[in-house]
């Protein structure tokens, strides 16, 4: 295997444990709560509260990981969730869960930034997007693990266990990074002492870098907003308009399951396309329609498979923006600041279309996930002219 896919099947790897320990709350949730006490809203604040470090150190991390070298600090965030899991693990109260879970989230912030900058660093041209596919599709694969594995050995063993495992698994993704991922050789941007990265401030990007960075950070953000929009609120409208809670979740399990056969589909689509751009904005648009039709009443199988199948494509071309534009010496602060803003919008967007949902209903939710996605499609388009006129 060459060696730059052997780094990232490594990468990949460890990845899928983040989350496979961002599930590992829910997938024992009821257990969890009769054992501490927790109420729903508690837990479903320890759920949450995973990715809350983001807006705080999403940042630092990719500078950090130009000052100390990405790699060190890559396995710094996996041991970091590694003891944020076990700690989880012995917790009797909500407090303790609450640290040991922040600890956790900051250790997966900084492989989320890192591992970006990484993957970017190691591929170039049409390869980075089968390779970033390859990467992305990790977390839903850990998620998928997590329900496969954490909640039968929660109900054999008791949740404690469950949980652990996610310790476990952060564990053996810290092993197998420390011992396969190589930098690239000639890579600034992967400095391994102190000494090799002297500046690490946000002063190192350039004024093109930062209005490139302000209009690029946002199809992603866009795009996984509408996304965690749909996670969020799907299942409680087909609830609402008559479906059983089991029903409701399998159908949602279909539409997982499709955008992750779709993400790395895209992959593969994206690398060979002549019109790669024109892909993202039809496979986007034809997603949104498929939420319009769900929310207008239409029977929600066909189009929840149709529209995982469709919108999974542009997502590593999405998260790719980046790279195109960022040479090696500032791109852990260009992640950084990149990840930032996916962070802020993820945490407020989804909060906002709750508050829509509430006043309005589940087919209003759906509604601002459609047009939360279509906007993903016009800020792309916007990114695509500012780095045209930056060449001419």
């Amino acid at each position: 295997m060459d060696s730059n896919w052997r780094c990232l099947a490594a990468l990949t790897l460890a990845r899928a444990a983040m989350g496979f320990q961002f599930q590992s709350i829910a997938a024992v949730a009821p257990l969890v709560g009769d054992d501490i006490g927790l109420d729903k809203t508690q837990l479903g604040w320890l759920i949450g509260l995973y990715l809350l470090p983001g807006v705080a150190f999403a940042l630092p991390g990719g500078l950090l990981g130009r000052r100390f070298g990405d790699k060190r600090l890559v396995l710094a965030g996996l041991a970091l969730m590694a003891i944020g899991g076990a700690w989880l693990a012995v917790a009797e109260s909500f407090a303790v869960a609450n640290a040991a879970r922040f600890t956790s989230g900051i250790g997966a912030v900084i492989l989320n930034v890192l591992m970006t900058k990484m993957v970017t660093d190691l591929f170039a041209g049409r390869e980075r997007l089968l390779a970033m596919s390859v990467l992305i599709n990790s977390w839903p694969i850990g998620i998928g693990i997590s329900l496969a594995v954490i909640g039968p050995l929660g109900e054999l063993a008791g949740w404690r266990w469950g949980v652990a495992s996610s310790a476990l698994f952060a564990t053996i993704g810290l092993a197998v990074v420390a011992t396969l991922y190589r930098p690239p050789a000639a890579s600034p941007g992967v400095a391994t002492a102190p000494s090799a990265a002297p500046g690490i401030g946000l002063g190192i990007l350039s004024r093109a870098e930062w209005a490139l960075l302000a209009i690029g950070s946002l199809p992603w953000l866009l795009y996984n907003a509408a996304y965690q929009i749909v996670l969020s609120f799907l299942p409680s409208f087909l609830v609402g308009n008559g479906l059983g809670i089991a029903r409701a979740g399998w159908l949602v399990a279909v539409n997982t399951v499709m955008f992750v056969i779709s993400v790395q589909v895209g992959g593969f689509l994206l690398q060979r396309s002549a019109r790669p751009e024109r892909l993202c904005h039809v496979t986007i648009v034809a997603w949104c329609a498929t939420l319009l039709f769900i929310a207008a009443g239409s029977a929600p199988l066909p189009w929840l498979v149709l529209g995982g199948l469709v919108g999974g494509i542009p997502a590593a071309a999405l998260v790719s923006a980046p790279g195109e534009f960022l040479p090696p010496e500032s791109r852990g602060a260009g992640m950084g600041v990149f990840y930032t803003v996916y962070y802020l919008g993820c945490a407020v967007l989804p909060t906002l279309a709750g508050a829509l949902y509430d006043a309005s209903g589940g087919k209003a939710a759906l509604w601002m996930a459609a047009v939360t996605a279509f906007l993903a499609t016009l800020t792309l388009f916007a990114f695509r002219r500012a780095m045209a006129a930056r060449v001419d």
